[in-house]
């Protein structure tokens, strides 16, 4: 749906440039992105965007892809564990060699924090001590410090704008959430205010759903999403 519509999709560098009027934009333009690192993402989404020739990105949880306990994918509803069961093959980590692979063949890679903690609960101390192990784990393995970080859960409250200002400290120039919506290319400047915005498809979002969400349709529930958490904060 997405070359039948116009779109172009990008890396997260060519997006960055744009951003910074290195580059002009295609008209709609489009990052496609996926989160954490399991093992499905190089089995399976990266073999269909070779196909389609649509250009993807990756925000890896450092944590996970070295094998370490993270107890934030441990914790998952019924649907989660039936597939987890059904398909273990593709709940693995990926392995640093497949995440290389992939940079190599043009995937996009930031940085999803090293254990995948809620930002917007723990001291900033403990964020700052998490993105420098992470960001030191990604140079080792990929030969580079990442330069995009998309936050863990990603919703209103998981991003304060102190995480934002220690996590820049540490050479990270373009920050994501999750929250439903579309953010304008003039807000992607620097700091707090210009957060990106993503959004998410889920797996019962057929492509009507997926369609209106591209299209703004569903702009208005991000915005009143986060006033509701907003409201829930203050009391």
């Amino acid at each position: 749906m997405l070359n039948d519509e116009g779109f172009t999709s990008l890396t997260l560098d060519e997006y960055f440039e744009a951003a910074n009027g290195l580059r002009e934009l295609p008209p709609r333009s489009v990052l496609v992105t996926f989160d954490d690192g399991f093992a499905d993402i190089y089995s399976e989404a990266w073999p269909i965007a070779r196909r389609l020739n649509v250009k993807m990105n990756l925000f890896i949880c450092t944590g996970l892809v070295a094998g370490e306990s993270v107890p934030a994918f441990a914790n998952n509803d019924a649907r989660m564990r039936l597939s987890r069961n059904s398909f273990p093959e593709h709940w693995r980590p990926l392995s640093w060699e497949q995440v290389s692979e992939m940079m190599a063949g043009g995937v996009g890679v930031g940085f999803h924090s090293h254990r995948h903690a809620n930002l917007g609960r723990i001291a900033e101390a403990e964020i700052a001590r998490d993105a420098a192990e992470g960001i030191s784990i990604f140079r080792e393995r990929l030969g580079a410090a990442p330069r995009f970080f998309a936050f863990p859960f990603g919703h209103y409250g998981s991003y304060p704008a102190a995480a934002v200002d220690v996590i820049a400290a540490q050479g990270i120039e373009l920050f994501f959430t999750t929250e439903l919506g579309r953010t304008p290319l003039d807000r992607t400047s620097g700091g707090a205010a210009s957060l990106i915005s993503r959004i998410v498809i889920h797996p019962e979002d057929d492509l009507g759903a997926f369609r209106r969400k591209l299209f703004g349709g569903y702009d208005w529930v991000g915005k009143l999403r986060k006033f509701g958490y907003s409201l829930r904060v203050a009391t």
